[in-house]
């Protein structure tokens, strides 16, 4: 009897050193018994790593964007329609040559085309309102024997520039004595700035900018080279404005005519200084092939266009012996 006693205390004390034993604080603590307890919450789960800092805006920069704020702000109720209108967009476009390239901006320049430079951009260059205070714009009465070529001459810019002003079609040569319009002076300017164009294209952000006498005109989603026939980056300029080009294939070498199944470079051609560029064969086009996206790196090492926005830049500058058209490649 006393051995059975015995034995069922040494149970007894076995089977409390087990339950003891599963059911041990780990050295940590209370902390650790998670693992073994099936009621323990359960981790919490690690926390979200920081925010990027906000881009920060040079200072330089800002006080460029706060100047034309505070222009925008004297100018009326409508500042892209009032007669501060070509001053305004010198002073922006000057601001957003600043933030180009600059790390984290890319927001802020779509901000500042999208609420200042395309509304100044559509009255300046695609409007028939005249800006006769401006040093730049003037009104130009027709006399006897002038033609928009002639005109357009004069002045420093294309044919088609001056029928957008007359608000005539592009290849309207109807013009009567004594009619008046806006004009752009680009002829007979000192600054170098105001008597030239400038293209931008940011191959990283697959943008191209058009500016002309210092004043954003527009902003179009291009295309460039494919990862095997890359666009050269550098500062070059055009060398010719070409409507409805013949189109050299680069494989085969054949010349195919404008109009042809075949033909994908699209109505127009903007070529580039290849000397400048240290690549010959490189420019502007549309694109009629049957996969023209836009954003995409996918050419022999051009800038494509949408056939239509193509054809918009093509009316908008002149041909380069005109006024000169600088070209800007940046990655």
């Amino acid at each position: 009897m006393k051995a059975f006693a015995l034995l069922l205390v040494l149970v007894v004390l076995a089977a409390g050193g087990w339950f003891l034993y599963r059911h041990r604080l780990p050295a940590g603590g209370a902390d650790e018994a998670q693992e073994v307890s099936p009621l323990a919450t359960p981790p919490a789960a690690p926390l979200a790593p920081p925010a990027p800092p906000a881009p920060t805006i040079p200072p330089e920069v800002l006080a460029l964007l706060q100047q034309a704020d505070a222009a925008w702000a004297a100018a009326g109720p409508t500042p892209a329609t009032s007669a501060a209108a070509p001053e305004l967009s010198r002073l922006y476009t000057k601001a957003l040559r600043a933030l180009y390239n600059k790390p984290g901006c890319r927001e802020r320049e779509d901000q500042l085309i999208n609420e200042r430079l395309k509304p100044l951009g559509d009255t300046l260059f695609f409007s028939k309102q005249p800006f006769p205070a401006d040093s730049q714009f003037a009104v130009h009465a027709v006399a006897s024997g002038e033609s928009p070529e002639a005109i357009g001459r004069k002045y420093g810019i294309s044919r088609e520039l001056i029928n957008r002003f007359r608000a005539r079609d592009i290849n309207d040569s109807h013009i009567k004595v004594g009619e008046s319009f806006k004009v752009l002076r680009m002829t007979g300017q000192t600054d170098p700035v105001k008597r030239g164009s400038l293209i931008h294209i940011d191959k990283g952000d697959f943008t191209l900018d058009l500016s002309m006498g210092g004043m954003f005109v527009r902003r179009y989603v291009c295309s460039h080279g494919a990862v095997q026939s890359p666009t050269p980056i550098g500062t070059t300029h055009l060398t010719n404005r070409v409507w409805h080009p013949d189109w050299t294939h680069p494989a085969t070498h054949k010349v195919i005519r404008y109009g042809e199944p075949e033909h994908l470079l699209g109505p127009i051609w903007l070529p580039f200084n290849g000397k400048e560029l240290g690549q010959d064969g490189i420019g502007i086009h549309g694109y009629t092939g049957t996969d023209a996206k836009m954003g995409v790196k996918a050419s022999n090492g051009c800038i494509r266009l949408v056939n239509e926005q193509a054809e918009e830049l093509y009316q908008t500058i002149c041909h380069p012996d005109r006024t000169p058209v600088i070209v800007e490649i940046v990655e």
